[in-house]
Order: structure tokens, then C-alpha cells, then sequence
């Protein structure tokens, strides 16, 4: 096994210089060592990690994914430990490696690969690699069912993790950080280059997983604390430490995928709907609810919703039918939706929404985080905690009326002119007779609003808006927010949508 390297070696340097030998021994074992290596490690010059080579790294996609661990090499499968661990060795697009620790009884082991812990026979490789190293990992948990370890969470690949409640399969996926996204300059990717495993005791519902992230911008720990269940919940601790003054730096970024949806040009294609989240959900810190459908644009799009203290954003998959997808082999209906809760104070900032256009379903072009007010200067120091969710239940963060969907089109007769028909349900909507006056506030920029009117939907327990506009007829695209009022009283969150010309 790997007992050395420089991971261990700055561990050990850090410790040593502030402990007595003997704590020293103890510190790869504490959160606190783990944040003491990257204040270290941000001080030094960034050294890009080398990567794997080999037959490993040649693997193709379909070779990498038929590449399963034998049943009997997980961790902690003899125990009485309601969580297993098991990992990814380095290959395909994952060439760099990782070091993997177990934390148990005040020792901290490194984890060793070997081929014989993996089914290589579907890969198609003629002889077995010389060695194996792994590239990250992911946790089991008897989630579904008590007799069957089903994943809950893995990490692999730069900074990216995806966590997932009971009975949803892998969608979104969150990062440990997002530097220099869509500012026009290249973007890094930050990557864990270290994890400690915490061995839970027997009969835990919980367990603790903590990462040493790199980058040439910035350094940082991270502690994870993995509960799972119909809402999956990850409580997240980051302390970030610059390297260099940064642009942009996005903190708990969320990456999914929408390639079409209810607005989408028609295509040749004959599923309605593709993707594994439909829109982006902001409380900010004034009590609003806010929702943005997501779109697949034909050139990058960027969105900003200003917040002081914001109470919680996500990447949401609110579509939760079946036939709006009619994909019985990628199961979009039960992607999880994504939501982050702070703990604590943010500060003024904004939510961030990149929407990049992509002509394949296989490629993540939606990225959300949160930007805070004040750069990010070398030198400096940051704290943030929050609250991942993955969950299925997304009307249980929107008590009013939320929008079901967004669809545009041409309004009949005047050519100049967009309609824009949105969709709300839930909340007081549902108890509501088509005669009550529900009417609507409409607000948009670059484009000169003509009609708007509202119409009940008693078969759905519904209400739908329209809303007929002129843009301006330049090139900058018009934004629109709307909610639904009752004698004054707002029934819905505020939706907010673009329309580019």
C-alpha cells in the first residue's frame, strides 16, 4: 500500500510544525489537519497532479462503465456498518489519480487497488493492467430496501459529487467549487486531490467524508456529512484559501443537463421532453420564491438574480410525468432536483444561471452557484456551510402557486409580436372557481408589453397567464417576471423567463 507521497508528506509537515510528535501522528485523522494542509498548500505554487497511461487510460466510455467492483471488495461489507464504500480506479477520462484514507480508531490508512477487486471481462481489455489507482469512490446504503446496498453518493471527476434520495437515479450533479465560469476567459476546474473516509459505527444513518481540493487559483477543505433517505442530505463545509485574486468564484455550483423542453423548437426526436432538471428555484432572503425555466439557447446565455442572505437556490426537475418524456431507459422523471440551504449569514451576492447550448443530451450545459458581492483576493480566507438536497418532492418548497410550465409561440395575426403562456398550480389555485378575479402583475424590459389576461384551468385546478409583447426589435433579449394576485394577496411564486430574439 501507499504509505508516502506529498499529500501525506505536507500533512505530516504542517502537523509537526504546530504539535508534539505524538499529535502529530494524530492529525491526518481531524478535519482541522485537512484544512492546515490546503492553508499550506495555497501558499505554495500550484504543481499540475500527472496523470495515469496505459491501456486504463485509453479506455472508451462503454469500456470504463463495464469496469464493475467485485461484489466482495467493498468496504466494510463484513461489518454491521449500514454504509459500503466502494471505488473507482483511475481511467477513461479520469487519468488523474487520488489518494483515498480511512479515518478509524485515531489512524488514518491509505487505500490500495488491486485488479482482482474489479470484473474487467465486458471491457474488452486482452491483459489486465500492472496496477490500478483510484480516481475516486462512491457510499451504499440500504436506501430502497433494507436487504440491497443502493448508491447514495459518488465523487469522481475534478470536483464533481452527485448525491441521490430514495427512488431516484443519478441527474445533477454538484462541485466543490466553479472558478472563471463563463467570464470569457478559460475556466478552471478545480479538483479533490485527497478524501477521508470516516468509518461510521455500526447502525449510523450518517458518515463523514472530507476532501482536500486544488487548483492553480485557490486550495480548500471540505467536510461532508452524508444522511440518507427520501431526501438524500449532504452538510457541507468549505474553507477556501486564494491563491490568486479570481474573477469569479462560485460557491456550491450545481451542473445538469437541458437539451428540450415544453418551449423547445419542434425536433425530430419522439420524446416531448429531455432533461434532468426543467429550471432554477431561488427563496432569497427577503421571503420571495422565484422560478426560471431552463432553456437550451443557441448562443451562451447568463442570468443573475441579486440576493442579500439568500434562504436557498437549486436546479429543480419539476416535471415529474412519465409521458412529457416517454424515456423508459433514461428515466428522466426521477432525476433528483438539487436544492442548497445556507447556514448561516452569505452576505449581498447573486445567483448565477449559465445555460451554454448544445446540440447533444449527453453534454451538462447548466451550471448555477452563488457569486458574493465582495471579489475573492489572494491571501484570503473564506468560510461557507449549506445544506445539499437531492429530493423529489419539489412542491414542498413552493407553498403558493408554482409555474408547471412555460410555453412561447407566435401570437395569431401580428407578426411582430411573442406570446408567452405560463402555467401555474398549487397553493390557494386549486380551491379557487374560474369566477374569482385572479388577475396578473407582468413586468419585462426590452419590449413593449400589449396584452396579458388570465384564464382558469378547473379540469387541472390550474391557472394559466398570457402574455402578449413587441420586442424592441434590436438584438438584446427581453426579460419578463410575472406573478398571479387575488384582491392584492399574491397566490404564486414570481416567474421569471427570456426571450431571445
Amino acid at each position: 500500500m501507499r504509505t508516502a507521497g506529498l499529500l501525506a508528506l505536507l500533512i505530516c509537515l504542517v502537523a509537526s510544525s504546530t504539535r508534539s510528535e505524538s499529535r502529530a501522528q494524530e492529525a491526518p485523522t481531524t478535519f482541522a489537519a485537512v484544512e492546515a494542509t490546503a492553508e499550506k498548500l495555497a501558499k505554495e505554487p500550484y504543481k499540475e497532479p500527472p496523470s495515469i497511461e496505459g491501456d486504463m487510460r485509453r479506455l472508451g466510455y462503454d469500456q470504463y462503465r463495464a469496469l464493475r467492483p467485485r461484489p466482495d471488495s467493498a468496504l466494510w461489507r463484513e461489518g454491521q456498518s449500514l454504509f459500503r464504500a466502494e471505488f473507482f480506479p483511475a481511467g477513461f477520462i479520469y487519468e488523474k489519480p487520488v489518494q483515498i484514507f480511512v479515518v478509524d480508531g485515531g489512524t488514518a490508512t491509505p487505500i490500495a487497488l488491486s485488479t482482482d477487486q474489479f470484473d474487467f471481462s465486458d471491457t474488452g481489455l486482452k491483459t489486465l493492467p500492472q496496477s490500478l489507482t483510484p480516481a475516486g469512490f462512491r457510499l451504499r446504503h440500504p436506501l430502497n430496501r433494507p436487504d440491497k446496498f443502493d448508491e447514495v453518493i459518488s465523487f469522481l471527476g475534478a470536483s464533481y459529487f452527485r448525491p441521490i434520495g430514495r427512488g431516484q437515479i443519478y441527474g445533477a450533479s454538484a462541485r466543490g467549487l466553479a472558478i472563471d465560469t463563463a467570464v470569457g476567459k478559460p475556466e478552471e476546474f478545480p479538483s479533490f486531490r485527497a478524501f477521508w473516509l470516516v468509518k461510521p459505527a455500526d447502525g449510523a444513518g450518517e458518515m463523514a467524508v472530507w476532501a482536500l481540493l486544488d487548483s492553480p487559483s485557490a486550495a480548500g477543505a471540505f467536510s461532508f456529512i452524508v444522511r440518507p433517505g427520501t431526501r438524500t442530505l449532504v452538510d457541507i463545509k468549505s474553507v477556501l484559501f486564494m491563491r490568486n485574486d479570481i474573477s469569479l468564484l462560485g460557491i456550491a455550483p450545481l451542473t445538469s443537463m437541458f437539451f428540450a423542453g415544453k418551449a423547445s423548437p419542434a425536433r425530430d426526436d419522439y420524446r416531448p421532453e429531455i432533461h434532468d432538471s426543467d429550471g432554477l428555484y431561488v427563496a432569497t432572503g427577503k421571503g420571495e420564491r422565484i422560478w426560471r425555466p431552463l432553456d437550451n439557447p443557441g448562443a451562451l446565455g447568463g442570468s443573475a438574480f441579486q440576493d442579500s442572505n439568500p434562504r436557498g437556490f437549486g436546479l429543480m426537475q419539476r416535471e415529474r410525468d412519465f409521458e412529457r418524456y416517454q424515456d423508459t431507459g433514461a428515466a428522466l422523471h426521477v432525476r433528483p432536483s438539487l436544492w442548497v440551504e445556507p447556514v448561516g449569514d452569505w452576505g449581498d451576492g447573486e445567483v448565477r444561471l449559465v445555460e451554454i447550448p448544445t446540440q447533444a443530451e449527453t453534454n451538462d450545459n447548466i451550471v448555477a452557484f452563488w457569486v458574493s458581492r465582495w471579489p475573492a483576493k489572494k491571501g484570503e480566507r473564506k468560510e461557507y456551510a449549506y445544506r445539499l438536497y437531492a429530493l423529489s418532492d419539489e412542491a414542498a418548497l413552493a407553498p403558493a402557486g408554482r409555474t408547471v410550465a412555460t410555453r412561447v409561440g407566435a401570437v395569431p395575426g401580428q407578426p411582430k409580436q411573442r406570446r408567452m403562456v405560463v402555467e401555474f398550480a398549487g397553493g390557494e389555485l386549486a380551491s379557487l372557481e374560474p369566477e374569482q378575479p385572479v388577475t396578473s402583475d407582468v413586468g419585462l424590459t426590452n419590449a413593449k408589453l400589449k396584452r396579458t389576461y388570465v384564464e382558469a384551468l378547473p379540469w387541472k385546478r390550474g391557472w394559466r397567464l398570457f402574455i402578449d409583447f413587441e420586442p424592441d426589435g434590436g438584438k438584446k433579449p427581453v426579460d419578463l417576471r410575472a406573478v398571479l394576485r387575488l384582491r392584492g394577496q399574491t397566490l404564486t411564486e414570481t416567474w421569471t423567463g427570456v426571450f431571445r430574439p
